[in-house]
């Protein structure tokens, strides 16, 4: 799902890389997703899911982390810090922010296909 979404937003970018060929790789081989997912995956068990819970996690943990850095921020500045003197944590807020904001994109994307899984 990751690769697959910096595929379709960046394929374009990527110059001399055959991106249909990356794709049909990594959908066919499962050692390629194990690989980037640095999850081992049972016969079993269903790929996006997998993703689709790793993306979850990743979201639980930029969520939390944006609000701890919100807090410090907030914090700073009733103490008086120069906003001037706090641009590198408004930076990182930022960074968190856009981070965050791809991952709820791909979640949706695990929603819809899930979504569509019932329905068949």
């Amino acid at each position: 799902m990751e690769v697959e979404y910096i595929i379709e937003r960046l394929g374009k970018y990527l110059g001399g890389i055959d991106v249909d060929k990356v794709k049909e790789a990594l959908n066919n081989k499962r050692t390629g997703v194990e690989r980037l997912l640095g999850i081992s995956i049972n016969d079993k068990e269903d790929l996006e899911a997998l993703e689709c819970l790793r993306i979850k996690a990743f979201i639980d943990a930029y969520e939390e982390e944006e609000k701890r850095l919100v807090a410090l921020y907030r914090e700073l500045k009733t103490s008086g810090v120069a906003p001037s003197d706090m641009t590198s944590l408004k930076k990182k807020i930022r960074q968190i922010r856009k981070r965050l904001r791809m991952y709820k994109e791909m979640e949706k994307r695990c929603q819809t296909r899930q979504a569509s899984l019932v329905n068949r």
